[in-house]
Parts: C-alpha cells; structure tokens; sequence
C-alpha cells in the first residue's frame, strides 16, 4: 500500500425529498454512524472531521454546529467547508497527508426540505443591482442553457435524455422516461422542472484514515490518491454555458498521480442541471456531440456517472461526496481507478475533483 489517504468506511443517511421524521443531527448521524461500523471504528477513535454544509440551507449561522459532537469534534478539530463535500475530502487528504490526524471523519449534510429555495439563492447574487431582480438558480441556469443550446445543437431532448439515465440508476427515486421530463412543468424556458436534481434531504459520511491505520483496520479500502480544485468567476462575469476551469483541475490532479485519462475506470461528474452536466462532459471531451448523450445512458470504456449523481437523489453539498462513497464502494478490496467531481455555486462555477484508486 503507497502512503496517501484511504477510505474504509462508507455510511450514507436514508435520503428522501424530506425528512421530517429526523433533524439535522440526526439524519448527519445516520450517515456517521453507518460508516463508523462499517469500518469497525468508535466515534472516540475519530482524531478529527471536516464536514460540508451551508449556512443559508441550514437557517444557522455556523452550519456544522449541529453535528460537531456527532462527527468526533468534542474537544477535537473539526473543520467546515461550505462546497461540496469532494472539496472536504481534499481537506481531510491534506490533514492526513501532512501528519496532521491518523483518523478522520468526512461528512455532508443538507435537509433541503426546510427552506425557502427561492430565497436561499436568491442571497447568492449580487446584493447592489441583481438580487433587486428577484433571481434564482433556476433563472441563470435557464440562461446558461439558452446559450448552451443555441451555440452547440444540443436541446431539451438531450437533457432528458441524461435525467432519465440517472434516474435508473436511483435507489430512492422513481425512474422517469425522456417524454416525462419534457412534460414536466415548465420552470424557467427552456427548462423543465425535472430537468434539476429534486431536492432532498441527504448526508454522506466517509471514515477516512492514514496507511498504517489502514493496515492495522484490515478492512477493504480504496485510496484517495490526490485531487484538485478551480473556481470560475462570478456567473456573468465569465462565459456562461461553458466550464473553462474544470479541465485544468483534472489534468493537474491526474499530473499529480501520473495517470492517464485512459487509466480511468469510471467518471462521476455532479450539477444540480441536466444540461449542467452535457457541459461538464463537453468541456472534458469525453465523446463527441453526437456520442455524448449516449455515454451518460450506456457508459464505455470509462463509465460515466455510474452512480447517476445528484439526480439520482442527492442534494446540495453532499453530491460530490456521495459520488465519491459509491465509486469508494465498488474499488474497496480491487483495483481500479476514478474520477470524482463536486460542483459548487451559481450555474456550477466551482469544481472540486477527487482521484480514487482501488487497494485489491
């Protein structure tokens, strides 16, 4: 086993689009306490977490304050990111990296079933001129896909086409045909409802440790190898309905493994938007236009978003890191190698991108 990180416990809470039966705490704790059995660890053992979540969803200033005791930060380090949980991962990669901590906690929560969306957006754009505008992420999404569309031949079609892929893949939500996309009703042109991610209620959890505590466990485990992150400018301010910044994050990130984007066993791209994702894969060429649509249904060489990602019953801040648990699940005790990416921020301006590999 190469020194690094290694995940070897994996716990995800019972996601639904809401959970009344549960509060916060408790629905980080179903996550939490699942990947703690799973890799045979007490909570006292935990040296430190980080966790992922954001003020406004969660209606507190200080978000992780409700899961702190529950994700080993008594008396202990715990640290918050408000991105997505991949960009977490990557936080706790560097705390074991640098001899920091030996065991750590990543967790991701959000219950987005207790807030305003409308409102919550709203407070990410500009307070002088655009907030006054009333906008939401599904206008500026609607936005990106009008350019999106009119500059490269893809349509709505082609978005439905990549929901109903994920939906198949979902363990908690209903599959849905292409025709039941377009038919959805309409939210901002050309968008549909169901052409975002449902919102949910969700928390992923990840026990995440160092080599030798890794060999001491015996438990199956997949490394975390390295990863990487950019971030775009403000959504107007750049070019939208494209994604300049994530194709550096995945050449510096495989530089740093020294792999090959042909080494990659799998691809698990997140946005909260079916044509997000279109760009997302676009912008990394991972087919050509007349293919790409078909890789999200059928896969390849490289499979892509095998899990089905945020539409497949994820939520805000716990996507990437949910991608992140499934392709952890399925290289624990193989090899193997794969690409996790979170998204963050209006039209999915912010990448965080993850490398695993299988320990067989």
């Amino acid at each position: 086993m190469p020194g690094g990180a290694y995940i070897i416990g994996v716990g995800h809470a019972q996601s639904a689009p809401s959970r009344d039966d549960v509060n916060t705490t408790e629905l980080a704790w179903e996550a939490v306490s699942t990947a703690l059995a799973d890799a045979d660890v007490a909570l006292a053992d935990i040296g430190g977490a980080v966790t992922a979540s954001q003020d406004f969803w969660e209606g507190r200033t200080i978000s992780s304050m409700a899961v702190n005791e529950i994700a080993g930060g008594t008396l202990r380090s715990e640290a918050k990111v408000a991105a997505d949980g991949a960009m977490a991962l990557l936080y706790a990669l560097a705390r074991i990296e640098d001899g920091d901590q030996s065991l750590n906690l990543v967790v991701a929560h959000a219950k987005e079933s207790q807030a305003r969306p409308h409102d919550v957006e709203a407070a990410a754009f500009d307070p002088y001129y655009q907030r006054a505008l009333d906008p939401d992420e599904t206008v500026a999404a609607a936005l990106e896909a009008q350019l999106f569309y009119g500059r490269t031949g893809f349509g709505p079609e082609d978005a439905a086409r990549v929901v109903a892929a994920a939906r198949r893949r979902s363990s908690v939500l209903a599959p849905v045909e292409p025709a039941g996309v377009l038919e959805s009703p309409a939210t901002a042109d050309p968008l549909r409802e169901l052409d975002r991610a449902p919102r949910m209620d969700a928390a992923t959890a990840l026990v995440v440790c160092d080599e030798p505590t890794a060999r001491r466990s015996g438990r199956p485990a997949a490394r975390i190898v390295c990863g990487a992150a950019r971030t775009g400018p403000f959504w107007l301010d750049g070019s939208l309905g494209t994604a300049p910044e994530l194709p550096p994050a995945v050449d510096e990130a495989l530089a740093l493994a020294g792999w090959d984007r042909s080494e990659l066993d799998r691809i698990d791209l997140t946005a909260p938007y079916a044509h997000q994702l279109l760009v997302l894969a676009r912008e990394l060429q991972l087919a050509g236009d007349d293919d790409l649509v078909a890789a999200f249904e059928n896969g390849g060489p490289t499979r892509l978003n095998p899990s089905g990602g945020w539409h497949a019953g994820s939520a805000g801040t716990v996507a990437g890191l949910a991608a992140a648990a499934d392709a952890a699940t399925e290289l624990r005790g193989r090899s193997g190698r794969a690409l996790v990416h979170g998204a963050t921020g209006i039209c999915a301006q912010s990448h965080a991108v993850v490398l695993l590999e299988g320990v067989a």
